[in-house]
């Protein structure tokens, strides 16, 4: 399509890639690079078009981040029965209690950075970079939740206190880290305890529904088609 010269808009445009997106055992990395070129394609999983950087001579003021976080135990009834078209699942073993952690692991278990060309521009854990979105209230239903990564508001996301702003075909990423809480020492009944606690791995054979996504949040100067 062609575009007009010397035009340019700027929208309100986030950008998203996925660290984790699916049901079943799964294999996320540690030090994981989002925004590079493992999802581009699936808008299912980011709404890059290139890898690491923005399409068509777009630039970029980044205002703010978030971290959308999903997790849903799929060992309950309504899941592992047949209802009409819809087969239930089998095999499936993780629990809503075992997801409800996954929420406080994964926040308080990893940290990311956020570079920009080749500079570190922010570090922090992942809980700084609530989702300021989803469904938020209560149920009185068994074995269910309803949580979000922070309020679910727009006041609760993590506004940059000095925009950033991305060049011309810049490249930019974001690296998730996990840490495991270490031993610091025995158990309460003076007993060794058998392992360090790893979010990470916790993550991983965690059999249930998970979703883990950054979005970077900002405005887009763009050609006109």
């Amino acid at each position: 399509m062609a575009r007009l010269r010397d035009v340019r808009e700027r929208i309100h445009q986030p950008q998203y890639d996925t660290l984790v997106r699916g049901i079943g055992r799964s294999n996320v990395q540690n030090l994981q690079q989002l925004f590079g070129n493992a999802n581009v394609g699936n808008r299912a999983l980011t709404n890059l078009q290139v890898a690491g950087q923005l399409a068509s001579d777009a630039t970029y003021v980044l205002k703010a981040l978030r971290c959308a976080m999903w997790f849903q135990g799929l060992n309950d009834s309504e899941f592992t029965t047949d209802f009409g078209q819809i087969v239930g699942l089998t095999e499936v073993q993780g629990s809503n209690s075992r997801a409800e952690d996954l929420y406080m692991l994964c926040a308080y278990g990893a940290t990311f950075t956020l570079n920009v060309g080749n500079k570190p521009m922010l570090t922090a854990p992942l809980w700084y970079i609530p989702a300021g979105g989803g469904p938020a209230g209560f149920t009185t239903e068994n074995s269910r939740h309803v949580i979000t990564n922070g309020d679910a508001t727009q006041e609760a996301i993590l506004k940059l206190a000095k925009d950033i702003p991305i060049t011309v075909r810049q490249n930019f990423n974001v690296q998730v880290e996990f840490f495991p809480y270490v031993r610091l020492g025995s158990a309460a009944n003076g007993n060794n305890i058998n392992g360090d606690l790893d979010p990470l791995l916790y993550l991983n054979q965690f059999d249930g529904a998970k979703l883990v996504q950054v979005h970077v949040d900002g405005i887009i100067t763009r050609d006109v088609q």
